[in-house]
């Protein structure tokens, strides 16, 4: 896909799994948000945490935001979870969710360190060349 094809644009969707998964106990969502904020805010068109993407709330707050003019990052679980999770959501936006307008990005396990370099390096366009072409 070439870089024409995507989107100029990109946000950031957290989802926090109301603070109670087990393996997101190594992120401090507060200060990631902060530091995105801060380091990326000037590249994104903006961010949004929410606690739960993957139940109606969240999959109508999707539905909501979710446009084809933008490319959404989202921090989440693990990223073949969020392909099964986050699939309503984009549906109900009318969104492909394609690598063209989705890049999933696991915070499974992960330290806050780690998921704000991921995040960084989807925001560059740098993000991992085998998870984008999956979703090809």
């Amino acid at each position: 896909m070439s870089a024409s094809e995507q989107p100029a644009k990109k946000a950031v969707l957290f989802c926090t799994c109301s603070g109670a998964c087990p393996s997101m106990t190594g992120v401090d969502f507060w200060a990631l948000a902060e530091r995105v904020r801060v380091e990326l805010g000037d590249r994104i068109e903006f961010m949004a945490l929410h606690p739960r993407l993957c139940e109606e709330d969240g999959e109508r707050l999707m539905g909501q935001i979710l446009s084809e003019r933008l490319q959404f990052i989202t921090a989440a679980c693990a990223e073949q979870r969020q392909q099964k999770l986050l699939r309503d959501g984009f549906q109900k936006a009318d969104v492909p969710m394609d690598a063209q307008h989705w890049i999933p990005v696991s915070m499974a396990k992960e330290t806050t360190d780690t998921v704000f370099q991921r995040i960084k390096a989807a925001v560059q366009d740098q993000g991992d060349t085998a998870t984008k072409e999956k979703q090809s």
